[in-house]
């Protein structure tokens, strides 16, 4: 009686072992789908909606293009990306004329600036580490993740096959809207930091540019955009005033006169 009553409470506690295993495992691919879900869209895939995007945007917003303000910016960007170990994007930069100060990346390594930040940086190496920052978005695959947890993936391959451009235009907006979680936004912060110094930048330019903005927030700016969407919190701005580099670190400044920039920006 007493071997028998043992072997039904195994029984059990085996039924019981194999309940909790699935549902750990279940929640872990619940968990996975709400968060990282960019492995379901290809690079190939992810480069063609890049590319209907920038078709949107070049409709909607003017740029500005071979002037001082975008021969600076691309020196920038060029020393970033150089400084990558490597990458699957063919990065692109462009400055979108607009007094918002704002920039956002979409999907395929594209990156945009408004010529508003621009105009507030008050240095090439400020500049550097909100491109730093965008750039971490991208490698880390976090516009198409939240572009799948917020429209769906079902609504991304329905675009990719020529579906509602009204849906495409949505995207772009939620794209542009900048809205990453917590979590997307510290990865992003930790990339950033790394990239500047590995491109011989001072990490501490984050902190410079983001305090700035913080300082600017005495009251609601709605032309704040980039301010709006990304909360630099006094935690995160620590964060890049304390971050150690390596002892055999040293900057090197631009070779890029910063007030002929802003002058070549208000020219256009």
């Amino acid at each position: 009686m007493q071997s028998k009553t043992l072997r039904d409470i195994l029984v059990l506690l085996t039924i019981g072992a194999a309940l909790f295993a699935g549902g750990y495992f279940l929640v872990r691919e619940i968990s996975k789908s709400d968060y990282d879900l960019s492995y379901e869209v290809s690079m190939e895939q992810e480069e063609e909606l890049g590319n209907l995007f920038k078709d949107l945007i070049w409709d909607k917003y003017p740029t500005v293009k071979e002037n001082y303000a975008d021969t600076a910016l691309q020196q920038i960007a060029k020393r970033l990306v150089n400084a990558l170990d490597s990458t699957q994007y063919r990065y692109q930069f462009t400055i979108i004329k607009s007094k918002e100060i704002n920039a956002f990346t979409i999907p395929g390594g594209n990156i945009y600036v408004f010529s508003g930040l621009l105009e507030l940086a008050e240095t090439p190496e400020e500049v550097a580490a909100v491109l730093a920052h965008e750039i971490g978005h991208a490698e880390k695959r976090h516009v198409v993740t939240r572009l799948i947890n917020e429209m769906s993936l079902s609504a991304v391959i329905a675009v990719l096959s020529g579906g509602d451009p009204s849906v495409l235009t949505q995207m772009l907006q939620s794209v542009i809207s900048n809205r990453f979680s917590r979590e997307n936004e510290d990865e992003a912060d930790k990339f950033a930091l790394q990239l500047l110094e590995d491109a011989h930048i001072s990490p501490k330019s984050m902190a410079k540019f983001f305090q700035k903005l913080n300082d600017k927030n005495l009251d609601y700016n709605e032309d704040l955009e980039f301010m709006m969407t990304h909360p630099h919190s006094n935690k995160r701005i620590d964060r890049a005033r304390k971050y150690k580099t390596r002892n055999n670190f040293s900057a090197e400044p631009f070779s890029i006169d910063w007030e002929k920039v802003q002058k070549s920006l208000n020219a256009e």
